[in-house]
Order: structure tokens, then sequence, then C-alpha cells
């Protein structure tokens, strides 16, 4: 997979399904507080966690909520990309592979949408870790990175369209 500054993946109809297919479960703040490493996706999601004393090593947020419920503020140190609806951009996926090889947490602030993030999250998150995002009407949801789901986005990934 190669991507250069400036391009991005897209995701075909296909794959779509796919991501909605996640291997997830309904979790509370409360279950991940013995968790080694979580990561999360999402506003509301990232505001529960670090509401109850859980601070992700890596946050991606856009600073709304998809029914624009409420609006999020910017925090000062936090890094900016911009991903479009549909698409990881190569910012993005720099941005979150950095803070995995580098070991120091990131907060991610996206100008468009941050909803695939969960993809180059468990891509480049070592095993174990914990990846929680919202999931409408619903409630979070979380994804332990196992060497199965690391293979799942690696093949959705090479499906994607270099764009």
């Amino acid at each position: 997979m190669q991507l250069r500054s400036g391009s991005r993946l897209v995701l075909p109809p296909g794959v779509r399904e796919r991501v909605s297919r996640f291997e997830h479960r309904i979790c509370t703040p409360e279950d991940l507080r013995s968790e080694a490493m979580v990561a999360s996706v999402g506003d509301v999601t990232t505001e529960r966690l670090r509401g109850a004393g859980i601070r992700p090593f890596v946050e991606v947020v856009d600073l709304k909520t998809k029914r624009g419920e409420a609006s999020f503020k910017h925090i000062e140190g936090s890094v900016r990309v911009i991903n479009e609806a549909g698409t990881i951009s190569h910012d993005l996926m720099i941005e979150i592979r950095d803070a995995f090889l580098t070991g120091r947490p990131k907060r991610i602030e996206v100008e468009g949408e941050e909803d695939l993030a969960v993809i180059p999250i468990i891509f480049y998150a070592p095993l174990n870790t914990v990846v929680a995002y919202g999931v409408p009407d619903v409630g979070m949801a979380c994804i332990r990175v196992t060497p199965e789901e690391k293979d799942r986005v690696t093949r959705m990934l090479e499906m994607m369209v270099n764009g």
C-alpha cells in the first residue's frame, strides 16, 4: 500500500459492508479501566472515556456528532488533518502510525470525517489495544486488536482505491 502526501484511500461500496461487520462488542468506559492501551474514534466516545478518567493513547475526533447534537472544542496540542467522508487520507494514516511508532499519545482533530480511522488504528496499534468508537443509536463499541483483526483491516486497505 503506497500513499503519498495529499493522497487518500477511497472506500469502495463492497468494502463498506465489511467495515460494519467488525467483531466488536458494546462496552462502557468501566469495561476499559483495566486495559493497558485504549484508542478512541469519535467525539462522544472520547469524551465519555475522558470523563471516566480514561485517557486514550490515540484520539481521533472531528469536533461534531453525526446528528449535530453537540459541538466539541479544539484542545491545544492536537494535530489537525483533513479527511473526507468515505476515505482515509495519507495524513491521517501517518499521524496514527507515528503515535504508535514513537510511543507518544496523540489527539488528532479531523476536518471532515473520522469514522474510518478505526481501520488504520487497528492496522498500526499493538496487539491487545482496545479501539472504542461510537455506534449511532446503540452506544460505544470496542474491538480488541488481534492478529485476525489486523489481517482483516489489511485486506480492507488492499481493496481500497488510491484516489
